[in-house]
């Protein structure tokens, strides 16, 4: 009975078996067929070195060599779900730069070389993607990712790719081509190590000196009211967390923009997250165009009208704490010291990361686009250093942008230089005043209207994906989004909301709550239609005359302007309200003293995120939030670094070089004079504003 029941168990098993070994058979035998072409091909090839490796390579496959099999796994084969929009197909990046580490024991001596090859497939079409253009073609590029022997150059590797894909268009850029080594440092490099070790070093030494204060309650003092205390701990961690921390004073009712900064910079992040994401190496491409004619996803759209956020808020704290110390000195401000000051002020933690991104950001990361994409910023950035540090590369150079969103502090520098042009006349003659201003902010929207009349452009920067791969090569992007005078509507918004609050507090004038309610709807209709009706234009078949782009792109601005500046008014002037209890919340204090540094450094972590991915992302609702909510994690957290290492420390200097600088006058003449050009200096930028 037993011996029945073991026979009767292998005959069922036989088809499970039979079918197990033919698929075994058969795809051994495709991977066989692939290698037989492979060698077919191999006599067509230049280099006598490629020649000889890829047939050592193929002889050692046949005998199931480790490494050889590693370096065929490793290669894509076959590109599946092209039709669906996978147009990257990386293979296995990681596996083939290790043969040459996992195999020496083998006595192999061929190096490995990944590149990843644009192969233009005929007869393959992406059916659903995301594009201003509808039409379809009969090919697709595909980034196919090849492991091959570090010996074939470029062209071997295109004819060898030709001959296997069977298509006639095959290109290989030798910077998408990596081999694992160990490049030198240059003296840029070096330069620049040496002295981020040294700013660590002091801020070691100094915080250990902290700490030791704080156990054994010891000061050294100096004279000038200086001491060498406040000198030792100026780039303590323990001092300039506490700074982050600390609670914002209600002075002049501002405590309230620490909420609107904070809530500001988390879209924007979320923003430029998401088009770095859309512009990857995605799935499913169909999802991003379903989302994006969905109105409650506009606000990230259209995150460059929070940008313009950015810039009201630096004009109304500007022309507010000018014509407060106008006032106090009848008119006589030296505004020469403000542009000292604002320059250093910005630029130490600036330069820190121009550095980062010039020499050691490529040596941090790896990937099937790393090399080609972060080699790209590191030229641009040791070409184009110097215009982003006096601030003119918005204008100037901006063919090779360095920092993708470095416009923004060339725009907001030039926009503060110019803003006493505006603030003086107001202060002087509120008639005279007023006429100036309305005839500057006449011709902040006429410019733009005209400008994309005349050159026929785009009602606002709309995200494709196709388009934004690269978003320093996007032609819209470099040569019209980040232009001072594209750019100027909020900003005079932001002064002209400023001397409002001014002259409100002044005159003690009260403002109804019947008014107030009206123009909170006023403004609210007008802010909501600027920020959602974007979505009009994501619509691939909807088509739109160059007056309405040009209407669009110069009264949206405006009316998010508007808006914005309400909010900002009526938050200053009230003394309570639900909106402004959150908006001066503590917990958004932190976040907002970090705001500056998170717009520094989330060009990085957008980069190094994109840079290192090594399968197409799948888009989904939950992906994205999850995907965007550590993009804002990440870019923080490199904030906090960047401003306990560099921000908060000038900050701590360069307030005591004011009181030096102040101290022949008298004390009470000199706080007052310390205050106002610590803050005016700060004002105009995204960094923390101490209210």
């Amino acid at each position: 009975m037993k011996i029945f029941i073991v026979v009767f168990t292998c005959l069922l098993l036989v088809p499970d078996l039979m079918a197990t070994a033919t698929n075994e058979t058969e795809a051994s035998s495709n991977d066989f067929i692939i290698i037989a072409r492979i060698a077919e091909n191999i006599s067509q090839l230049k280099s006598s070195s490629c020649r000889n490796d890829l047939k050592s390579a193929v002889d050692a496959f046949r005998e199931r060599k480790p490494w050889a099999v590693s370096m065929f796994d490793a290669s894509v084969k076959s590109p599946v779900g092209v039709e669906n929009g996978v147009e990257y197909q990386f293979g296995n990046f990681d596996e083939c730069l290790q043969i040459a580490t996992d195999f020496k024991t083998d006595g192999v001596d061929i190096q490995p070389k990944y590149c990843l090859a644009d192969v233009t497939m005929d007869g393959y079409v992406v059916r659903k993607t995301a594009s201003r253009n509808v039409e379809i073609k009969n090919s697709t590029i595909v980034h196919w990712g090849v492991c091959l022997p570090a010996s074939c150059s470029n062209e071997d590797i295109n004819l060898l790719m030709k001959s296997l894909t069977r298509q006639s268009e095959v290109n290989i850029d030798s910077k998408k081509c990596q081999v694992k080594e160990t490049s030198k440092f240059s003296g840029i490099d070096l330069t620049f190590g040496f002295t981020i070790l040294s700013f660590l070093t002091i801020v070691t030494f100094s915080t250990m000196y902290h700490i030791y204060v704080i156990y054994t309650r010891k000061t050294a003092k100096l004279r000038n009211d200086v001491t060498i205390d406040e000198i030792a701990k100026s780039f303590s961690i323990i001092a300039n967390a506490k700074k982050l921390v600390k609670e914002s004073k209600d002075e002049l009712g501002l405590s309230c923009v620490n909420g609107i900064k904070a809530v500001s910079m988390f879209c924007i992040i979320s923003g430029h997250a998401l088009v770095f994401m859309v512009g990857g190496p995605v799935q499913n491409t169909e999802f991003y165009q379903k989302e994006s004619v969905k109105v409650q996803n506009a606000f990230l759209q259209n995150s460059p009208l929070l940008v313009d956020s950015f810039l009201l808020l630096s004009g109304f704290l500007f022309a507010r704490l000018v014509l407060i110390e106008m006032d106090k000195r009848r008119g006589k401000i030296n505004f020469g010291i403000l542009y000292i000051f604002r320059y250093i002020r910005l630029t130490p933690a600036y330069l820190a990361m121009i550095g980062l991104y010039s020499t050691w950001f490529i040596r941090i990361g790896d990937g099937p686009l790393w090399k080609h994409r972060i080699s790209l910023e590191q030229e641009r950035c040791q070409h184009s250093w110097w215009k982003n540090i006096l601030y003119i590369n918005n204008y100037y150079g901006n063919d090779e942008l360095c920092m993708f969103q470095s416009w923004y502090l060339a725009t907001d520098t030039q926009l503060f230089i110019l803003a006493p042009l505006l603030i003086y006349p107001l202060w002087k003659s509120i008639k005279l005043g007023s006429i100036f201003i309305g005839i500057t902010t006449t011709i902040s929207v006429i410019i733009p209207f005209y400008v994309t009349f005349t050159q026929k452009l785009d009602p606002t920067f709309i995200v494709w994906p196709s388009e934004i791969t690269d978003l320093s090569a996007n032609t819209y992007f470099i040569n019209t989004y980040g232009k001072t005078h594209m750019r100027a509507t909020g900003y005079i918004f932001g002064i002209l909301a400023g001397f409002l609050a001014f002259y409100v507090n002044k005159k003690q004038i009260t403002i109804s709550n019947r008014t107030r309610n009206l123009l909170w709807i006023l403004t609210s209709v007008i802010g909501i239609y600027s920020m959602y009706s974007v979505t009009l234009y994501y619509i691939p078949t909807y088509r739109y005359s160059v007056l309405e782009s040009a209407l669009y792109n110069s009264l949206h601005r405006l009316g998010w302007s508007v808006f914005t500046a309400w909010v900002v008014f009526a938050s200053v002037t009230s003394e309570d309200g639900a909106l402004k209890s959150f908006l001066s919340s503590r917990a958004l204090v932190p976040l907002s003293r970090l705001t500056y540094c998170a717009y520094l450094t989330n060009g990085f972590i957008e980069l190094y995120m994109y840079a290192t991915i090594r399968t197409p992302k799948f888009m989904s609702v939950t992906n994205l939030l999850g995907e965007t909510l550590s993009h804002v994690c990440l870019t923080f957290l490199a904030a906090l670094v960047l401003c306990l290492l560099f921000e908060s420390p000038i900050h701590g200097m360069e307030k005591m070089l004011l009181r030096r600088s102040s101290h022949v006058q008298s004390r009470e003449r000199s706080s007052e004079s310390d205050e106002f050009n610590v803050n005016s200096s700060r004002s105009a930028s995204t960094s923390e504003i101490s209210a």
